[in-house]
């Protein structure tokens, strides 16, 4: 990788290891903390939709499994260490159950199926209240804790919550290099010719599903445990539209554009409270504008910055 690439990856890294020294207020790490796993659960969802095309509107369902194995768990006593394994593996089996059956659908069918696998989720949450708390959500859910060792304040979490982020999307880049990253794009471009070319579509369909759910489920987890109170309103519906807005806007397909969709459009509405219900209107209309201005998302107006250069 050239300098000119490496240059904006060190500039992003340094900022987000400087935004804690320049800003002191808990509320502030607290939104970036959400942004950052929010970013997570949508590097997770990039595998089904930017990669491989298809519509997935149950991560969110995915995000908050992970979330409440991990309070359930925690609060019955199981060590903090064990959780995120747990999460995983309860997620990877709930994506294999609808993967199996629904993949062999395409376009809007298999949109709407994980429509209602996600309400199907929130009814089980809602209704099933002496283990999930229903609509009062659980509480005093324990921290992260291993062998005793854990971050305390928003600061630590931050940080933690950042490497995790760097981690996940280092993988999400060396799966995308690989011969099942390029059989996803393959996939995606054109499902017929990649079963022309030895590509087993419908397996590649299903592993970048259960790939993805999987980072929701280790999000979910994580949320849990630095919140420390979750609900059903944190995973509904319309927490998966926001999520696939994130994917949209900032670059369907790109690693960096989950990322900063994700940050962007977390930050933006808390930004904007200023203006009272006036910023539910500039907020749509900066969605649309960058939808419509830049279909590639956030991420693809730093590939034109050269360009516009150039043509001074």
């Amino acid at each position: 990788m050239t300098v000119k690439r490496w240059l904006p990856l060190a500039l992003c890294v340094a900022v987000a290891l400087l935004i804690p020294a320049v800003s002191h207020e808990n509320y502030v790490i607290q939104l970036l903390n959400i942004a950052i796993l929010n970013a997570i659960v949508v590097l997770g969802l990039n595998f089904a939709t930017g990669w491989v095309g298809q519509i997935n509107f149950g991560q969110a369902a995915f995000y908050g499994l992970g979330a409440y194995t991990t309070g359930i768990a925690t609060k019955a006593g199981l060590p903090w260490i064990t959780t995120p394994f747990l999460s995983m593996v309860i997620v990877m089996a709930a994506s294999l159950v609808l993967g199996l059956p629904t993949l062999r659908l395409r376009t809007y069918y298999l949109a709407m199926t994980t429509i209602g696998f996600g309400e199907i989720v929130r009814l089980i949450i809602v209704h099933w209240e002496p283990v999930t708390g229903g609509t009062s959500g659980l509480r005093t859910i324990p921290g992260i804790s291993v062998f005793g060792i854990g971050p305390q304040g928003q600061v630590q979490h931050y940080y933690l919550l950042i490497a995790v982020l760097a981690i996940a999307a280092l993988v999400a880049a060396r799966i995308r290099q690989s011969s099942l990253g390029r059989a996803m794009i393959a996939t995606k471009d054109s499902e017929i010719a990649a079963e022309q070319s030895g590509v087993d579509t419908t397996r590649t369909k299903l592993i970048a599903f259960m790939i993805g759910a999987v980072y929701a489920g280790l999000a979910g987890c994580l949320y849990a445990s630095s919140i420390r109170f979750i609900s059903p309103d944190s995973f509904s519906g319309t927490q998966a539209i926001l999520l696939m807005t994130m994917l949209i806007v900032g670059g369907m397909g790109s690693i960096p554009g989950c990322i900063i969709g994700a940050v962007g459009l977390t930050i933006l509405p808390e930004a904007l409270r200023f203006l009272g219900q006036w910023y539910l209107v500039l907020y749509g209309l900066g969605v649309i504008a960058v939808i419509v201005l830049a279909p590639g998302g956030l991420a693809s107006l730093a590939s034109r910055l050269p360009r516009w250069a150039g043509a001074r």
